[in-house]
């Protein structure tokens, strides 16, 4: 009987455990899926919370979200897609996390000669750039560029411009083009095959920030996932990637 009474208790812990567990939804920028997928996995297994994370570039996931009207985290690679829909009311809190840092990257076997962007625009190399209606770096490469004094021969350089930033990078990595605007954190990662040439003064900085939604279903478990991207542990999660943290 006692063993009987102990498995019922079990079964009802265990019942009450997933009738209290919330169901998330998360749009977030490709660029950022690996950090995002670790710190997911952790909220999840810690709290038994589920999130369903929406990735794309973040003019793409800022359309999905305008066109549902439904989630609960909005995390673009720039804090100018947040500004967008916290204009129309729908932001009850956002979080400013890591620098999004665009930077020029080409290909080591492709870049010898090549110190400047003055080297760049002579040469025969093959550019890829984001999308600058689709992705946050689209933006700030497209300043980058111009920044650069060079802007219009490095255009027309320009052979692919993808829809998200991992997208780019793959194209570099395979070799179908020699330079791209790719982020800080995967030219840090790929640092074996990579050379970056200096950033120009002025080009923008984008600042990943998670903004809270006033559609969300589950504020409360939403507001606890917010607390996990911008604890110190999640932070370093991102740091530990190749973001830089913002100077508080």
């Amino acid at each position: 009987m006692k063993s009987v009474k102990c498995l019922l208790s079990g079964l009802l812990l265990c019942w009450s455990f997933f009738a209290t567990a919330a169901d998330l939804h998360l749009y977030a920028g490709a660029g950022l899926r690996m950090p995002v997928d670790e710190i997911v996995a952790r909220f999840e297994k810690e709290t038994g919370h589920h999130v369903t994370v929406e990735y794309g570039g973040s003019g793409q996931i800022l359309a999905r979200f305008q066109l549902t009207g439904q989630g609960d985290l909005f995390l673009p690679g720039s804090a100018d897609y947040v500004e967008k829909i916290a204009a129309k009311g729908k932001v009850v809190a956002a979080f400013p996390l890591v620098h999004h840092t665009p930077v020029m990257a080409i290909r080591k076997d492709k870049a010898a000669g090549i110190t400047s962007y003055a080297d760049l625009a002579k040469s025969h190399l093959k550019l890829g750039m984001g999308d600058p209606q689709a992705i946050a770096l689209g933006k700030s490469g497209e300043k980058l560029l111009t920044l650069s004094g060079y802007g219009e021969p490095l255009r027309e350089k320009v052979v692919v411009r993808a829809a998200t930033i991992k997208q780019l990078v793959m194209y570099l990595l395979n070799g179908d083009v020699d330079a791209a605007v790719i982020g800080r954190t995967d030219a840090v990662k790929n640092k074996e095959t990579l050379v970056l040439l200096p950033t120009p003064e002025g080009t923008p900085d984008e600042i990943a920030t998670l903004a809270l939604l006033n559609t969300s279903k589950h504020p409360d478990e939403a507001r606890q996932l917010a607390a996990w991207f911008s604890s110190a542990a999640g932070i370093k999660v991102f740091t530990d990637m190749g973001y830089l943290p913002i100077d508080k």
